[in-house]
């Protein structure tokens, strides 16, 4: 599993009580060198007592030079200020650059990465997931808390204030009219205008025979209106008859689905149409009243009681956990896993994509590596940085001081013993 780089830091900890140990085991072996070296002296000179000095002096030389040479890199030995020493402390900034670099050139490269998430098949093991019941399930609870939250941070009155500028905006870019024009266009060729028709002559023919007695009075007084010839035809009897023959026509439109006057509805709706999407007049004067129609603050109002019944709505079905929009958002991450399972061209394509993505974000923000190695350890100060960096790498390090011990003992041998065969 790839390492955040956010967890460099800690990477850097290291095991200060190992380090302590193998400086421990370094500084012993180079001790019992020194020692033996003394012992030597104590010992009646011999060809072994020769070689054994030789093994003693010579892994002295090495260890102290190992040990000189790793301490350097964090200090100065001994506190002296000897140059070129203390190295990760005056050069941190430098050799997090230098790393920086080192690995976005040579490690984060658009083909290295995308050539490790390709052969991961990431698309695929994470589709198979998703496709799993209860991985599915998490996922839309997940999904639902999510949005939960996102509902919960929107103001109503905001995004009612959005909504309508986005529309205001549209309207000076372009007309709607020949939108509304198609839109009912294609209900109306779909019979998409027979259900408003049902309700709206349903609706008037109970509303006339409920309101039969108000309504007389004020029709007979409309036909009065009309002249002196509406005033004489304009008797109670033959209001009240043309009143019961509106009742009876609604109650033939609103039992036979195919009446004539249906028929007419159904042109008119379709003059309308053709109105909205072709005559110029029209859409300039529809678009006139949409615009004052946004500005009117009773549609605001209305918009934002809206809005906020819609939130409630959502808020309230992503709470459900049976049957509500937690379980929908389930079964629809689900089927999204299972279709990219069985479907190995849509895999493809999903694969291509994510290494597009992939290969786009190493060349864009793969300098943020650098930035951020950079920013790191500069907030660190120079002798904190020592000491992770150490604690990180130095117990490896004292290896070389151990190694530099046994092989300078080794070398030191060799030395004597060519000394003596040519001696």
């Amino acid at each position: 599993m790839t390492t955040p780089l956010a967890q460099v830091p800690a990477l850097l900890e290291g095991d200060p009580a190992a380090l302590r140990r193998m400086k421990r085991t370094a500084t012993g072996l180079l001790v019992l060198a020194a020692l033996v070296f003394l012992a030597t002296f104590a010992l009646p000179d011999s060809t072994a007592t020769g070689f054994l000095r030789a093994a003693a002096e010579a892994a002295m030389v090495g260890g102290v030079a190992d040990w000189f040479a790793v301490t350097a890199l964090f200090r100065h030995p001994l506190g002296l200020r000897i140059p070129h020493t203390a190295l990760i402390p005056r050069k941190k900034d430098e050799l997090a650059t230098k790393l920086g670099e080192f690995v976005t050139g040579n490690f984060l490269t658009p083909d290295a990465v995308a050539a490790q998430v390709a052969e991961a098949r990431l698309v695929r093991r994470l589709a198979e997931r998703l496709a799993e019941p209860d991985t599915a399930a998490v996922v839309g609870r997940e999904l639902a808390a999510g949005i939960a939250a996102l509902l919960d941070a929107l103001d109503e009155r905001v995004l009612t204030d959005a909504v309508l500028a986005l529309v205001r905006r549209d309207l000076d870019r372009r007309s709607y009219t020949p939108v509304l024009g198609q839109f009912l266009a294609r209900a109306i060729e779909g019979k998409g205008q027979r259900p408003l028709v049902d309700v709206g002559v349903t609706r008037l023919h109970a509303y006339v025979r409920k309101n039969r007695d108000d309504l007389h009075p004020q029709l007979k007084k409309f036909v009065e209106d009309q002249g002196v010839v509406g005033w004489l035809a304009a008797t109670d009897k033959r209001v009240a008859r043309l009143l019961d023959v509106v009742i009876a026509k609604l109650a033939e439109v609103e039992a036979d689905p195919d009446h004539p006057l249906r028929r007419w509805v159904d042109g008119l709706l379709e003059s309308l149409a053709d109105d909205l999407r072709y005559n110029a007049d029209t859409a300039r004067a529809v678009d006139a009243q949409l615009r004052a129609l946004v500005d009117d603050p009773h549609l605001q109002s209305l918009l934002h009681a809206l809005l906020q019944d819609i939130l409630t709505s959502v808020r309230l079905s992503l709470a459900e956990l049976d049957g509500g929009l937690q379980g929908r958002l389930a079964d629809l991450v689900r089927n999204a896993g299972a279709r990219v399972v069985a479907d190995a061209d849509l895999e493809r394509r999903l694969d291509a994509r994510l290494l597009q993505a992939v290969r786009h974000a190493v060349e864009n923000y793969g300098d943020t590596v650098v930035s951020l190695i950079q920013k790191t350890v500069a907030q660190w100060e120079a002798r904190d940085a020592s000491s992770r960096i150490e604690a990180a790498v130095g117990r490896d390090l004292q290896f070389i001081r151990i190694n530099g011990t046994v092989v300078g003992g080794l070398a030191g041998i060799l030395i004597h013993a060519v000394s003596v065969a040519l001696g």
